[in-house]
């Protein structure tokens, strides 16, 4: 799936990795200090500006050949770094042009939200400068300005999330494949089975160069805890005595908690953990099949009450995944996870962009009428019960967030895509004994007869 909300510098923490100023002075109006500072690999191991444009899929990094740079070839961070792509997007920062790969972040900052770019900016501000001064007219800068890291642990996971492919959980390739009458044996799904990038000892210690100078090290997947390369490096890291100043960041299920984490996370200087959670209950089992709610509850609890030991203090939230399945249930999250935990922030409400079949934007206008009157309501009504810890700018920063998805739902009318919404939702309810309209009965008017079929496996 992808959205906008998964990466290593959502709410969660921001104050504590904060060193900047209250007004940054920026270069231009369009600059990111990620394209300095921030390495980050998608699930395909492709190398990208940032976990915001993986939906460019015609705006990637690529050598002479027409390749994409990956992070686990040898000379592949090297090369990447300063290959003409990445050299012109540092160009067009500095002269105040909006890079198109950066589209998600302009169209977040126009519905009034705030973006990754802008969250980016405050959380590095104390590299601005001297970034800017290191970086040649042609846009070249040294690698030695990798503060960040964000990998995308390939597609192992132990989930298959209904708004997902299987570029993030091979365990969606059956279901794809007889979705789109494609064979096992298709030759992009076989790639997608046999993705280990992330498993093999080369990319780990060709990364390992990079750990002088990192600052923040974020992992997601699949499914990061389930990783046991991802453990051993982090040993690896405790061993060269970098851990004490390094931020560890995860977005994960949570569904599992490893025993190694109480060993190697108080190691670190922090540990900001973002759980993903669509739904309250039966709706996050059913969108986030075949989640246990009542073990992920319990182990949110747990870490809720662990942050001292884990290194978690005021770092823990959700990153909630806006789309058809939940917008009409967003209210019943939101007040869970405001009455639920002493710790855990206000959740990062992420508005989803790919497969757009899912986006809340298919819905007819009745029901966005509706769905937007739902959390309205649902927020007049809490009114001021929101907990101590979430007062101030983390909830005008929620609060914001609701408006920017009611506003994002009214914006355009992707209704020509319900009957692939269809299509695919009583394929998963058949292959997998659910039902849509006793689930989420909100939505049971949408389930007529419909046929349309839209090619989306787009980025494999």
């Amino acid at each position: 799936m992808k959205t906008d909300g998964q990466n290593a510098l959502s709410s969660a923490g921001r104050h504590k990795m904060d060193k900047s100023p209250k007004n940054i002075e920026l270069p231009s109006d369009s600059f990111c200090i990620l394209p300095w500072v921030h390495l980050f690999a998608g699930e395909l191991g492709i190398l990208r500006p940032c976990c915001m444009t993986l939906g460019e899929r015609d705006l990637v990094n690529r050598n002479a050949k027409g390749d994409p740079y990956v992070v686990y070839h040898p000379a592949g961070i090297e090369e990447a770094w300063n290959a003409p792509f990445f050299r012109e997007i540092r160009r067009d920062m500095l002269n105040g042009r909006r890079p198109p790969v950066c589209n998600r972040c302009w169209r977040d900052e126009n519905l009034g939200t705030r973006s990754y770019r802008q969250d980016s900016n405050t959380i590095f501000s104390h590299y601005i400068a001297p970034a800017v001064a290191q970086t040649a007219e042609d846009g070249t800068a040294p690698t030695s300005l990798i503060h960040s890291a964000d990998f995308r642990l390939g597609n192992f996971c132990n989930l298959r999330c209904r708004m997902c492919t299987p570029v993030s959980s091979k365990g969606l390739i059956g279901e794809w494949a007889d979705f789109h009458d494609l064979s096992r044996d298709d030759e992009r799904l076989v790639r997608l089975r046999e993705l280990d990038w992330y498993s093999k000892d080369h990319f780990w210690s060709t990364f390992e160069q990079y750990i002088p100078h990192i600052d923040v090290l974020h992992f997601a997947g699949g499914e990061p805890l389930i990783i046991p390369q991802m453990f051993d490096f982090l040993e690896r890291v405790i061993a060269m005595g970098r851990a004490p100043e390094i931020t560890l960041s995860y977005v994960t299920n949570l569904t599992v908690l490893p025993e190694r984490i109480f060993e190697l996370w108080p190691r670190f200087k922090e540990v900001k953990v973002v759980v993903s959670v669509d739904g309250y209950d039966e709706i996050d089992a059913y969108i986030r099949y075949p989640t246990n709610w009542q073990k992920l509850d319990r182990n949110m609890r747990l870490i809720d009450t662990e942050t001292d030991r884990l290194k978690c203090q005021n770092l823990l939230t959700f990153n909630t995944t806006v789309q058809v399945y939940n917008i009409f249930r967003l209210d019943e999250l939101l007040e869970y996870a405001a009455t639920s935990f002493r710790r855990f922030r206000p959740p990062n409400l992420s508005i989803l962009s790919y497969p757009e079949y899912h986006s809340i934007q298919i819905l007819p206008l009745e029901m966005k009428h509706q769905a937007a009157d739902r959390l309205r309501h649902f927020i007049e009504r809490f009114g001021n019960h929101w907990p101590m810890h979430w007062q101030g700018k983390p909830l005008t920063r929620l609060l914001s967030a609701v408006d920017g998805i009611i506003k994002h739902m009214f914006s355009a009318d992707r209704s020509e895509l319900l009957p692939e919404f269809r299509r695919w939702t009583n394929h998963l309810d058949q292959t997998r004994g659910q039902d849509v309209c006793r689930v989420i009965p909100e939505l049971a008017p949408l389930f007529v007869e419909g046929t349309v079929t839209v090619p989306i496996i787009k980025e494999i």
